[in-house]
């Protein structure tokens, strides 16, 4: 493992990361052997976004013995809400769901406490007018956060944030598909289907300017998304000609200025050994600039699983939806995808359309359509 210093931080953390996306559906003891594995490796940063009591406290006892090994990134800004996890910017409710936070994680600090996926300038004021950012500036002066950060996915309102002088770190999305082949996010997730990607890719010039920016004001990056989801490493999801390898996904994020890890997020102890091949790659094997150069322009948008589209009123859990109905549409239907769907108490025919779920996708994703698809693939 190598290190870097994380932007004007004192911390040295792992260039891989442990990403928590899969953490829900692991079993304790696999998820501890993913620590262990990873531990032993060297690897440090753990990000720590999930909100569900059953998933805190799996992590909790996977790591309890082994917490000073770790710089835990633990968010601020969320809740349960009717069982639910939600965004708030509620301080509230933000200071009762740290506690829960401090209690099942076992832990007394927070090594970089993250203002929770702030995308619009609106929630960022949000955050601003509740007192969540002045609650967030006291609890590092008692040593409670010993830094703060915040996520985001876009460009904009991240920059306000960086030049606003509050945090140290911020955790962003970057992969190719992101930066090299949409100057407009929002352009890509309103295409239509059948319009075909750009031939000449390219930076983004907002997402390079803010690089730049985080670089200059050493503001240490957090990579998120690396793998799109796992788009980049799938020949069938790929926007290129042949899919990416994980190595050649954390090359490229790491690449960029003012990153300091890569959070990936692992299912098992194999795709963690996947991750850690990085350090055994050659050159050759690290060059991804003929799969760049590779667009072919035939993929349908994607939704990425983050569930910030959540709290649903009808409990659908909806990126685990999505995911089952991507992976059918990919793959084939099969009986265990179909005895995964119907473990689900809240069926995708259960959505009533109210639209919020779109409201709040970072990426405009019509979830809704989504819903009548899965629906229409294991229901009908």
């Amino acid at each position: 493992m190598k290190y870097r210093k994380l932007g004007k931080t004192d911390l040295n953390v792992g260039e891989i990361g442990f990403g928590c996306t899969h953490f829900p559906t692991a079993r304790e003891g696999e998820l501890k052997r993913m620590f262990d594995v990873g531990i032993d490796a060297g690897m440090n940063l753990l990000d720590i976004c999930l909100a569900e009591p059953d998933v805190r406290d799996k992590i909790g006892g996977a790591i309890h013995r082994r917490r000073d090994k770790l710089i835990i990134q633990g968010h601020v800004g969320m809740t349960m809400e009717d069982g639910q996890y939600a965004r708030t910017q509620d301080l509230e409710k933000s200071k009762k769901h740290l506690d829960d936070f401090f209690a099942r994680i076992k832990t007394d600090y927070i090594d970089v406490a993250m203002l929770h996926c702030i995308d619009q300038l609106e929630e960022y004021e949000g955050a601003i007018n509740s007192g969540l950012i002045d609650y967030m500036l006291e609890q590092k002066k008692k040593g409670v956060f010993k830094y703060l950060g915040f996520s985001s996915h876009e460009p904009k309102t991240s920059t306000k944030m960086v030049n606003s002088g509050s945090f140290d770190v911020v955790m962003f999305s970057i992969s190719p598909l992101f930066d090299l082949l949409f100057h407009d996010m929002d352009r890509f997730f309103t295409m239509t289907d059948d319009e075909p990607y750009p031939k000449n890719i390219d930076i983004d010039e907002k997402r390079a300017a803010f690089y730049a920016l985080c670089e200059e004001k050493e503001v240490g990056i957090t990579v998120m998304k690396a793998l799109a989801a796992g788009s980049l490493v799938d020949p069938a999801g790929s926007p290129f000609a042949q899919a990416m390898t994980v190595p050649q996904c954390i090359h490229y994020a790491l690449n960029r200025p003012a990153v300091g890890s890569v959070l990936i997020g692992f299912k098992d102890v194999p795709q963690v050994n996947a991750a850690l091949s990085y350090y055994g790659a050659t050159a050759q094997e690290l060059d991804y600039s003929n799969i760049l150069n590779s667009v072919t322009g035939g993929i349908v948008k994607k939704c990425l699983y983050c569930n910030h589209c959540l709290p649903c009123a009808s409990h659908i859990n909806i990126g685990a939806v999505t995911k089952l109905l991507d992976t059918v549409t990919t793959h084939g239907k099969t009986k265990e995808l179909q005895d995964e769907y119907e473990k689900f108490q809240a069926k995708a025919s259960d959505c009533t359309e109210c639209r919020l779920c779109v409201s709040r996708c970072p990426f405009g994703i019509d979830i809704v359509e989504n819903m009548k698809k899965a629906g229409a693939m294991f229901e009908d």
